[in-house]
């Protein structure tokens, strides 16, 4: 009888330390299932944090645009090509700033002329052309630089007014087509010969087209010397997507000599300056 007792005791304890086993495994899987949902959790929140990163125009403007990181999403709704140009057009407060952005999205009031126009050397073409003050004599020394290079420049187109840029791009929506004139002038408002600050070169007196002067064999050291006078190249070859105009080689627009070098040393449009360096400075 004992060893019959002694089996079932044993039988007993192996059944009792089974059950207490699967017991123990039962809330292991339990726990498991905690700790792995747990992670599934976090790791849902961190994505919908970094989704939450982006502000709810960037959100509809990555949706439309798959293909670009987070970073160019947040860089070109910066610059609001999210947005149609010319529909909620904003107007420059300050229009006077030697640094005012000038596009299809930021407008200079329609009644603002520049106080201190003064005449620059000119091609002819136009008759007496002027620009402010300051960049006028900037670009006169730009003159000299490249006298001395034995390179002539002079300008062919500087401010204009805002009624002279409407009939200008009237005139040629109506012999090219809107799309065209959109590309290569600018609607009454968002030009930047308004402000005066801007000219449009010819060099070595070629007027055979506005483009000849990319065809110039000093034309690329003329482009590295730019910033050194206060001017960039406005319209480059590469930024059309930024600045939605068709690339124009005699386009300049002086900016001053610290905001012109910046762009000069990072290769940038005046939209991508502004962007990077946190905000646009029409408001200042």
């Amino acid at each position: 009888m004992d060893i019959v007792f002694k089996v079932l005791a044993v039988v007993l304890l192996v059944i009792t330390v089974g059950y207490i086993g699967s017991i123990g495994y039962s809330a292991y899987q339990e726990k498991d299932t905690e700790v792995t949902t747990e992670k599934a959790k976090k790791e849902e929140k961190k994505t919908e944090k970094k989704k939450s990163a982006l502000s709810q125009r960037e959100q509809a403007y990555a949706g439309k645009n798959p293909k670009l990181s987070e970073q160019q999403v947040i860089l070109e709704v910066s610059m609001n090509l999210d947005k149609e140009p010319y529909k909620d057009i904003e107007t420059i407060k300050h229009p006077e700033s030697i640094t005012a952005l000038v596009n299809k999205y930021y407008a200079l009031p329609a009644d603002y002329v520049p106080q201190d126009l003064v005449s620059v050397p000119s091609s002819g073409e136009h008759g007496d052309v002027q620009m402010r003050k300051e960049a006028a004599e900037a670009f006169e020394q730009l003159i000299e630089a490249c006298r001395q290079k034995g390179l002539i420049l002079n300008a062919c187109s500087t401010y204009r007014s805002y009624d002279d840029q409407k009939i200008l791009f009237e005139n040629g929506k109506n012999s090219r087509g809107v799309d065209y004139a959109d590309s290569y002038w600018t609607r009454a408002g968002s030009s930047e010969h308004q402000t005066g600050l801007a000219v449009d070169i010819r060099l070595d007196n070629d007027t055979s087209d506005l483009d000849a002067v990319r065809k110039n064999p000093n034309y690329s050291w003329f482009l590295e010397q730019l910033h050194e006078y206060g001017f960039i190249l406005r319209y480059p070859d590469d930024k059309q997507k930024y600045t939605l105009i068709a690339p124009e080689s005699w386009h300049l627009r002086y900016v001053g000599k610290e905001t012109a070098t910046e762009i000069y040393k990072d290769q940038l449009c005046l939209e991508e300056y502004y962007a990077l360096k946190g905000g646009f400075k029409n408001e200042e």
